[in-house]
């Protein structure tokens, strides 16, 4: 996408559109309307309320920032479920709360000890970089890299002057939820208000990196190359990562968006042959078998493009043993049965209807 077309997207239409995500797409709706219940539960339960705080919290960020990467990817929203609530998973998801608490306490120190003007300074100053901040972390998934003034620097840059909307939004929302606060709304109202003022900035974030079609690129390397099992124990840490995720799209019936989820990683591998088998092994693993298939057949259309015949014969042979069901996609039969014939699989050809 070229600058001159992606600033033709970022237009009035498009910015009232994105204003109006958090409330219009019914899963985020859900999702405010369940994190200000929470919210509004941990206010009323005393010590327990404290507890539930702290489990709160994590998972609200956490899948805000899955919130963002779906927004900037252009696939489905995902469902927040329970593996959100996991204090253990994805610690990077983490790192807004301790820009969150760093930004809290920077600006009561400048506010007691320098003036209340440097606080403000503070304030505007975070409420700029912290877009760009998010969505290097998003992407990257790496909170050093999150915090880079290189890389919030050219985060900023890349984005173009369109980058200032979501601040701005940020800035005039927040001054609207104040002054529901003075309106007498019910707490929880006010609640799911402040919730909608949070949600708009990961969403905004999120559209803002889809429609200038920001890839995901931002990495600085490190100056030294790591070992080679600490590479490959990171790519599989990182691949298990892209599949948790995408189970948490097909458990709940969201099978376009986990797999939307899956061919993007496997776009984005260096290791390509390599991914597209671990995440066919790995996926059989599951309790059903349709979504290691669909991969399957995916997969065979690659190999069968590339002319590697022996190995798109083993393949078709170990779908149909996972489900006698399988078989290639339609503009696939062709292809594949010419490969089982010259190959001598005359069953392959007879028990897949080719």
């Amino acid at each position: 996408m070229t600058t001159e077309t992606a600033t033709r997207q970022v237009n009035p239409a498009w910015l009232m559109r994105e204003l109006r995500f958090p409330v219009t797409d019914t899963v985020v709706l859900i999702a405010i309307v369940s994190f200000a219940l929470l919210t509004a539960l941990a206010r009323q339960a005393g010590i327990f309320g404290v507890w539930l705080g702290i489990i709160l919290v994590p998972a609200l960020y956490r899948y805000l920032l899955m919130l963002l990467e779906a927004r900037a990817l252009g696939i489905p929203t995902p469902v927040a479920s329970i593996e959100v609530f996991n204090l253990v998973d994805n610690v990077w998801s983490l790192t807004p709360l301790v820009l969150l608490a760093a930004s809290i306490w920077g600006g009561f120190l400048l506010h007691h000890e320098v003036s209340p003007l440097a606080a403000w300074i503070l304030a505007v100053a975070l409420f700029g970089i912290m877009p760009a901040s998010l969505a290097i972390l998003a992407l990257t998934r790496s909170p050093f890299e999150s915090l880079d003034p290189r890389a919030i620097a050219r985060m900023i840059r890349v984005c173009g002057p369109a980058y200032a909307l979501v601040p701005a939004a940020m800035v005039l929302v927040g001054l609207l939820v104040v002054l529901l606060g003075f309106t007498g709304l019910p707490a929880v109202l006010l609640t799911a208000a402040t919730y909608y003022s949070l949600f708009l900035t990961f969403t905004l974030t999120g559209a803002l990196l889809h429609v200038r079609d920001i890839q995901f690129s931002l990495t600085i390397p490190d100056p030294l190359q790591p070992a080679e099992e600490t590479v490959r124990q990171r790519r599989e840490a990182d691949r298990q990562g892209v599949l948790t995720h995408a189970y948490g799209f097909i458990s709940r019936d969201n099978r376009a968006g986990g797999m939307a989820h899956l061919r993007h990683a496997l776009g984005e591998e260096s290791y390509s042959d390599d991914a597209w088998r671990w995440y066919f092994a790995e996926m059989l693993k599951w309790e059903s078998k349709d979504a290691a298939l669909m991969l399957g057949q995916e997969y065979l259309k690659q190999l069968l493009h590339e002319e590697r015949d022996v190995e798109a014969v083993k393949l078709m042979a170990r779908c149909l043993l996972e489900d006698e069901r399988f078989r290639p996609l339609p503009d696939d039969r062709d292809a594949a049965r010419d490969v089982a014939k010259n190959l001598g699989r005359d069953d392959l050809i007879h028990e897949l209807d080719l």
